[in-house]
C-alpha cells in the first residue's frame, strides 16, 4: 500500500482517534456499573488493549491482510509492512479496530467476569476471529469481498463480532447476581463519567470511519458529516423516544442512542447522504431499543448494553447498504449482506461459545459468588477502600454482636458520613439495649423479690429447696426450713403506725441476712412471717444453735427514724430433712409451718422442732 504523505498522515491521526476510544469505552463502562468494580473495568480494558495490539501487529496483520488462500485467510511473514510507512500506519489502524472488538465484548460481560477471562477473550478474538473474518470482508480478495459483501468501516466486521462473541460469552458466564430477581437496574456509578465516555467515543468515531476512506480529501468530510448527523439522530431518537415512553429524558436511552446510531451508519457512510444518514440515526436507536428489549426478556445480561448497541445496531446498518449501493439490483445486494451477517455471526459465535464452554471446564470464567457480592476491585485486585473498611468493621461487631466500639474509617470520604450515622444508631442501639436490660432486670428482680425487705418470694424459695430435694449424694448433711413468725408485730403496727411496721420488717429482714451463709436463702412469706433454708446442717444441734442465734438477734431492740424503740421476739419452726427425703415442697413447708404453730401456743419467743 503506497499512500501519498498527507493520506498516511491522515490515517495516522485517525488510528490516534480510535485509540481515544478505549478511554472512551472505559468511562462508559466504569459509569454504567457499580463502583465496587470500577477499578476492574479499568485494567481490563487497558489490558484488551495491550494483548489486541500486541497479537494484531504480529500475527493478526498477516491473516487479515496476508496473501489470501482461497478467500479464507490471508498469511505473510511477520511483519511484513515494517519497511512501508503507509503500511505501517494503516496496520496501527486496524490494530485499534480489533482492540475495539474486544472491548465491545469486556463491557457486556462486567461485573461477574474473572479477570483471566477477559484476557482469555482477547488473546481469542485478536488471533482467532476479529483478523480472519475481516480478511473475508476487508481483504481484496476475501470470499466475502469477491462476493459484493459491503461493510465501509465495520458495522459487522467490528461491532456486530464484538456483539455477537459477548453473546456467547453471557450465555456460558450468566447474568449478574439478583439481576432479574428485582424490578429495577442495578445502580449505576457515574452517569456523568458515562457521558464522558460518549464524547471520547465519538470523537474516536470520526477517526474510525473518516479514516477508513484511507485518503484526506471530500469523501473524507462527507463521511465524517454522514457519521456526526447519525450519531446525533440517534440520540435524538432516543430523547424523544424515552420522554414520549417513560414521561422524562432517560439518560441511558440518550447516550445509547448516539452510539447505536454511530454503529449503524458505519457500514455505508461513505454512500449516503447527510439526508440518509438522519434515517441510519434513527435506525440505529430503534434497533437498539429492540434488542434491549428482547435481551431483558430473554433474561440475557448484558452489564452496559453492548450487545443492543453493537449487534442489533450493527445488523441494521449493514443491511441498510443494499438501499445505498449505486447500480446494484437490491434484493440482489440485500442477500449479499444477508450472507455477510449470517455467516460473520455464525463464526464469531460459534468459535467463541465453543472456545468459552471448553475453556470454563478448565478454568472458572465466572468469580465466585463472595467475590462478585464483594466486588472485582477487592477480591482481584486486592485494592481496599474506605467503603470496604467500613463493611468489614460492621461485620465484624454483626457477628461479635458487640456494638460498644464506634467505627472509625478515613475522615472526609463518602464512608465517613455512613460510618458517623452508623455509629449514631449503635449509640441509640445500646441505649435503648441498656435501658431494655435494666427494664427486663427490675422486672425480674419485682418477680422474685420482696420490694420492702429485699428478701426471696416463694418461688425463688421453692425452687431452692427442690434443687436440694432432687441433689441426692453421699455426704452426711441435713438441710433445715426455720419457719418465723413475729412475736408483738401486730401490736406495734397498730401502735406506731405502718411506716414503723415496715422498718420492723426491713431491720428483721437484716438481722436474718446477716445471720446466714451466702448460700442459704432467706424468704419473705407474706405479711410478718420468713422462711429461712439453711443448708449442710451437720447435726440437730448446730440447726439449734443458729435458730437460738436468729431468735436473739431478732428480738433486740429496734430504734425507728421517728425515734421510737421498739420490741419483737419470733416463734419459729424448725424442720430438719435429707436430700433424698420423699418429702415434697409443700409437705416440708406445712411441717415447719406447724412446728411454728406449736411454739406459739407454749408461749412464743421459743422454737419447736418439727
Amino acid at each position: 500500500m503506497d499512500l501519498g504523505l498527507i493520506d498516511t498522515l491522515w490515517i495516522l491521526i485517525s488510528a490516534v482517534l480510535v485509540a481515544l476510544m478505549q478511554p472512551g469505552f472505559t468511562a462508559l463502562e466504569a459509569g454504567q456499573t457499580r463502583a465496587k468494580n470500577s477499578i476492574s473495568t479499568a485494567i481490563k480494558n487497558i489490558s484488551d488493549f495491550l494483548i489486541a495490539l500486541m497479537i494484531f501487529v504480529t500475527i493478526g496483520a498477516s491473516l487479515m491482510l496476508g496473501n489470501s488462500l482461497n478467500g479464507w485467510v490471508g498469511w505473510d511473514s511477520l511483519f511484513f509492512y515494517e519497511d512501508n510507512f503507509s503500511e505501517i500506519v494503516f496496520i496501527l489502524f486496524q490494530a485499534m479496530f480489533a482492540s475495539t472488538a474486544v472491548t465491545i465484548i469486556s463491557g457486556s460481560i462486567a461485573e461477574r467476569t474473572r479477570y483471566p477471562t477477559y484476557l482469555l477473550i482477547a488473546v481469542l478474538i485478536s488471533l482467532f476471529i476479529y483478523p480472519i473474518q475481516a480478511h473475508w470482508s476487508w481483504n481484496q480478495d476475501g470470499w466475502l469481498a469477491q462476493l459484493g459483501f459491503i461493510d465501509f468501516a465495520g458495522s459487522t466486521v467490528v461491532h456486530s463480532v464484538g456483539g455477537w462473541a459477548a453473546l456467547a460469552a453471557i450465555m456460558i458466564i450468566g447474568p449478574r447476581l439478583g439481576r432479574f430477581n428485582r424490578t429495577q437496574n442495578f445502580e449505576k456509578s457515574n452517569l456523568a463519567m458515562s457521558a464522558l465516555g460518549i464524547f471520547l467515543i465519538w470523537l474516536g468515531w470520526i477517526g474510525f470511519n473518516g479514516g477508513s476512506v484511507l485518503a484526506l480529501n471530500h469523501e473524507t468530510g462527507k463521511v465524517i458529516l454522514n457519521t456526526l448527523v447519525a450519531g446525533s439522530m440517534g440520540g435524538l431518537s432516543g430523547l424523544i423516544y424515552s420522554r414520549y415512553k417513560y414521561g422524562f429524558y432517560e439518560v441511558d436511552s440518550i447516550m445509547h442512542g448516539i452510539l447505536a446510531g454511530l454503529v449503524c451508519i458505519t457500514a455505508s457512510a461513505n454512500l449516503t447522504s447527510t439526508l440518509e444518514s438522519v434515517a441510519i440515526g434513527s435506525l440505529g436507536f430503534f434497533s437498539y431499543e429492540i434488542g434491549r428489549v428482547l435481551l431483558i426478556h430473554w433474561k440475557i445480561d448484558d452489564a452496559i448494553d453492548a450487545i443492543p448497541v453493537h449487534l442489533f445496531a450493527g445488523i441494521s446498518g449493514t443491511l441498510a447498504v443494499a438501499f445505498f449501493v449505486p447500480n446494484a439490483p437490491f434484493l440482489e445486494q440485500l442477500q449479499i449482506q444477508l450472507i455477510g451477517i449470517f455467516v460473520v455471526g455464525l463464526y464469531a459465535f460459534t468459535v467463541t461459545y465453543l472456545f468459552l464452554k471448553i475453556a470454563n471446564n478448565f478454568m472458572p470464567l465466572r468469580a465466585s459468588e463472595a467475590n462478585e457480592i464483594i466486588g472485582m476491585n477487592i477480591s482481584e485486585h486486592k485494592a481496599s477502600n474506605s467503603m470496604h473498611d467500613l463493611v468489614q468493621m460492621m461485620n465484624l461487631q454483626a457477628n461479635s454482636k458487640d456494638f460498644t466500639q464506634r467505627i472509625s474509617v478515613e475522615p472526609y470520604s463518602e464512608a465517613a458520613l455512613i460510618a458517623e450515622f452508623y455509629n449514631n444508631v449503635t449509640r441509640a442501639f445500646n441505649q435503648l439495649t441498656d435501658e431494655n436490660q435494666r427494664l427486663i432486670d427490675e422486672a425480674a428482680y419485682r418477680a422474685n423479690y420482696d420490694q420492702l425487705t429485699g428478701l426471696a418470694k416463694r418461688n425463688i424459695l421453692f425452687t431452692e429447696i427442690e434443687r436440694l430435694l432432687a441433689h441426692a449424694d453421699n455426704l452426711p448433711f441435713l438441710h433445715g426450713l426455720l419457719f418465723i413468725d413475729l412475736d408483738g408485730f401486730k401490736k406495734a403496727n397498730d401502735t406506731y403506725g405502718h411506716d414503723a411496721g415496715d422498718e420492723i420488717l426491713k431491720v428483721v429482714a437484716q438481722r436474718i441476712q446477716a445471720m446466714i451463709h451466702q448460700e442459704d436463702t432467706a424468704a419473705r412469706f407474706g405479711g410478718d412471717e420468713f422462711v429461712i433454708l439453711i443448708e449442710n446442717i451437720v447435726s440437730e444441734n448446730q440447726a439449734a444453735h443458729i435458730t437460738e442465734q436468729l431468735m436473739k438477734s431478732i428480738r433486740q431492740p429496734i430504734t425507728t427514724t421517728q425515734g421510737q424503740t421498739i420490741c419483737v421476739d419470733s416463734s419459729i419452726g424448725l424442720k430438719l430433712f435429707e436430700p433424698n427425703c420423699s418429702i415434697g415442697v409443700e409437705e416440708l413447708l406445712k411441717e415447719a409451718d406447724s412446728a411454728m404453730y406449736s411454739a406459739k401456743k407454749r408461749g412464743k419467743g421459743t422454737w419447736v422442732l418439727a
